[in-house]
């Protein structure tokens, strides 16, 4: 469900979101994407988000690595949980958001399809400068 900003501006004001991001693993690396988005805008990151009300952390990885780069896949393990704090995400709001980052495997043959959240993407198989949140997903999905 998506929350208009006249609510969802005050709710980041005041409260953490629970999100999921999704580590893709294909042929040995793991796919980032760079954000078009506030907060961590222009920087390299895992496809995720919101999880909604109601909604299962499985299925939060399964629906974000489909909207967000196109991919069916299988979900596995969480490989990763901990808190990421921005000064400065939509309209400037400071965010806080606790992070759960699950392994995920594509399903068949697939191409990546960024939504417009994204402007680049990148297979990689080595560790880039990043933030500490998802330099730890990549190390703990086995990339170093």
């Amino acid at each position: 469900m998506i929350i208009p900003d006249n609510l969802y501006h005050p709710i980041i004001s005041l409260l953490p979101i629970a999100c999921v991001d999704v580590a893709i693993i294909a042929k040995g690396s793991v796919l980032l994407v760079k954000r078009n988005d506030s907060p961590a805008k222009g920087e390299w990151w895992l496809p995720g988000g919101r999880v909604y009300k109601g909604e299962m952390m499985k299925q939060t990885a399964k629906r974000k690595a489909l909207e967000e780069v196109g991919i069916e896949c299988h979900v596995g393990p969480i490989i990763h949980t901990a808190e990421t704090i921005f000064p400065a995400g939509p309209n400037g709001i400071p965010i806080h958001s606790i992070n759960s980052c699950f392994m995920l495997y594509p399903i068949g043959e697939f191409t990546v399809k960024l939504d417009s959240h994204h402007i680049e993407y990148l297979w990689t198989g080595r560790m880039l400068k990043i933030h500490p949140y998802v330099r730890q997903c990549l190390l703990n999905a086995g990339i170093e």
